[in-house]
């Protein structure tokens, strides 16, 4: 998509109009995450495939149940190889990784249309943008690999989008920054807050389930001392990979996070529409950057990320 020329008063913001380096780390960051959530399903169900066919060889006869034992070890087989998989690719990393150079890109691309320190004036601010692109990039050598060839990697590092928008007058600047960033960040936390409450709470039920029913089968069992099929085994294991699940997704935590982020966000939009100076907007977005960043300062800290500021003078997300 090329750039586009701003004919409106508040022209929108998309992937295509920020720097190569933006859109080359979100889509490595996407795929990262989508293999390694893939991976893990693969495993989990593995586990509860293996269990399903391991207690089902009670109900068949002696003969098949060599049969069921053989197709059991293969599955089991499997599992573990999608887990050296899993270890050996590190998906994981390479997702924190690029999405950690994503938003560092976005929050510096923010300041340099906004013209705001350390890209408030226009003597070599284009160089001073481009030298901290660099430096981001060169913060993560592990990612590289993961950019090479990334959807949109080799865009140009300054669009006319941006630098368009850097030319407006500080009242265009302000309503796109208030209406593309601000709101625009501020509902996507809410969404994500109510998404994660949903999914949080969906899994712990369906945890909570298998365990009643694990326990209910197990009393049973107790009861008529013994049947000739035992589900609890397959049960505990279900439990335990949608638990194992739900830590992976970190829902609960991604619901706070977000909450506290888009309430943040509210307070400085209801200020917003009294700011009328250069020094008042530049420190309107420094408030709302350091919000978007104490969101990814907790983000860091879940996923065992240290944090090191760039010439954008934003914190940005560094594998340890």
């Amino acid at each position: 998509m090329a750039d586009t020329d701003h004919n409106s008063a508040q022209p929108k913001m998309n992937n295509a109009h920020y720097p190569g380096l933006f859109q080359g780390a979100d889509a490595a960051s996407a795929s990262a995450q989508k293999v390694y959530f893939l991976l893990q399903r693969g495993y989990l169900g593995s586990l509860v495939l293996g269990s399903v066919i391991g207690a089902s060889t009670a109900l068949m006869p002696d003969t098949s149940r060599t049969w069921l034992y053989a197709a059991s070890a293969v599955v089991l087989a499997v599992g573990l190889l999608i887990l050296w998989i899993g270890r050996s690719r590190q998906d994981d990393k390479a997702w924190f990784d690029c999405r950690a150079i994503a938003e560092s890109v976005k929050t510096i691309t923010w300041r340099f249309m906004m013209r705001v320190p350390p890209f408030e004036s226009n003597d070599r601010a284009e160089e001073r943008f481009v030298a901290s692109l660099r430096e981001i990039r060169q913060a993560r050598p592990g990612a590289e690999a993961h950019l090479v060839g990334a959807p949109g990697a080799d865009a140009c590092p300054l669009t006319d989008f941006m630098r368009n928008t850097r030319s407006l007058p500080l009242d265009k600047r302000k309503e796109f920054y208030i209406g593309d960033r601000l709101r625009s960040q501020k509902s996507w936390y809410s969404r994500k807050a109510s998404a994660s409450a949903c999914s949080g709470a969906r899994w712990f039920w369906t945890t909570a389930s298998f365990q009643a029913l694990a326990v209910t089968v197990a009393i049973i069992q107790a009861a008529a001392g013994g049947l000739g099929f035992n589900a609890v085994p397959i049960l505990t294991t279900c439990a335990a990979a949608v638990a194992a699940w739900n830590q992976m997704k970190r829902h609960d935590e991604l619901k706070k996070a977000y909450a506290l982020a888009s309430q943040e966000l509210v307070e400085l939009e209801a200020i917003a529409g009294g700011v009328s100076t250069d020094s008042d907007f530049s420190q309107l977005v420094e408030q709302v950057e350091e919000a978007v960043s104490r969101e990814h300062t907790m983000w860091c800290a879940r996923r065992d990320v240290s944090l090191r500021r760039t010439g954008g003078g934003s914190p940005q997300r560094a594998t340890q």
